[in-house]
């Protein structure tokens, strides 16, 4: 906080780990310094808030999820079809891709592999989303030929939705 942070000394702020809070850090965080608080936080950089690109034709779903994502600690991103989401992605770097398999302008099965193959992509996780895909055949040959890191069916209660995100960016 501004009253217990070292002024002016640039050494003692190296030493003692301080750093200023990211304005994203701060949407997400409500600091108190040790001081203040009473108690000793030791100096951890709070943990950052990912970015999520949530891709979906259909504006009810994309505002739905979009809600959820924010109300589980997420920010989010959206496009309304593949050309969007690759333009948003290149532009934001997403930290995850929530990624319909129905676009209007692309299969989103076919946009996940073009993804993992381009190296500027490669490294965000991406996972599937669909109605449509049943059966264990098809979600077992949409994972293996697509290099998905995950896939859900909808509908989808929110808590897993969340859940299944949070799990598929600790793995990654």
């Amino acid at each position: 906080c501004a009253d217990h942070a070292p002024q002016g000394d640039p050494a003692r702020w190296r030493a003692e780990r301080w750093r200023p809070i990211l304005p994203a850090e701060l949407k997400r965080l409500e600091y108190r310094c040790q001081h203040c608080s009473g108690t000793s936080i030791g100096h951890r950089a709070p943990k950052p808030v990912p970015l999520v690109l949530n891709v979906d034709d259909r504006p009810s779903m994309l505002y739905l999820r979009d809600r959820i994502l924010r109300q589980h600690g997420f920010i989010v991103a959206n496009a309304d079809c593949g050309q969007k989401a690759l333009d948003v992605a290149r532009q934001l770097k997403p930290n995850l891709i929530l990624l319909d398999v129905h676009l209007p302008d692309a299969d989103g099965r076919e946009l996940c592999q073009r993804l993992k193959l381009d190296p500027e992509f490669a490294g965000i996780p991406v996972v599937l989303i669909s109605a449509t895909l049943t059966g264990q055949v098809n979600l077992a040959d949409a994972m293996r030929t697509t290099s998905a890191d995950g896939f859900i069916r909808e509908p989808v209660e929110p808590d897993m939705l969340a859940s299944t995100l949070w799990k598929v960016l600790s793995a990654a």
